[in-house]
C-alpha cells in the first residue's frame, strides 16, 4: 500500500522531480532491470518530457549521462516521494 507521502511515477509531468521510495513489484528480473538504470529508492531524477500518446515518460536520472524513457507498465509500479518546487 502506498504511502501518504507519495505518488505513482506514473502521475509525474516534465520539471518535477521526486526521489524514488519503493517499487511495488517484487520480480527479480524487473528490479534488476530498474537498477541497471540507476532506479533504485533514494535516487533523485527529474521528469524532462511526457507523451501523452504512449504515457511514456523521459527522466533524467542523477549520476546517469542518458535519459531514461518508461512505459507506463513501468512507471506504474515505481512509488516516488515529489520534491518541492521552488
Amino acid at each position: 500500500m502506498p504511502d501518504q507521502n507519495t505518488s505513482n511515477l506514473q502521475d509525474l509531468r516534465p520539471e518535477q522531480s521526486a526521489v524514488v521510495h519503493s517499487v511495488n513489484d517484487d520480480d527479480p528480473g524487473f528490479l534488476r532491470y530498474l537498477e541497471s538504470q540507476g532506479l533504485v529508492p533514494g535516487v533523485e531524477f527529474t521528469v524532462i518530457d511526457y507523451s501523452p500518446y504512449d504515457d511514456n515518460l523521459k527522466l533524467k536520472v542523477s549520476g546517469k549521462d542518458e535519459d531514461l524513457v518508461l512505459g507506463a507498465s513501468v512507471t506504474a509500479q515505481i512509488q516516488v516521494e515529489v520534491k518541492a518546487q521552488v
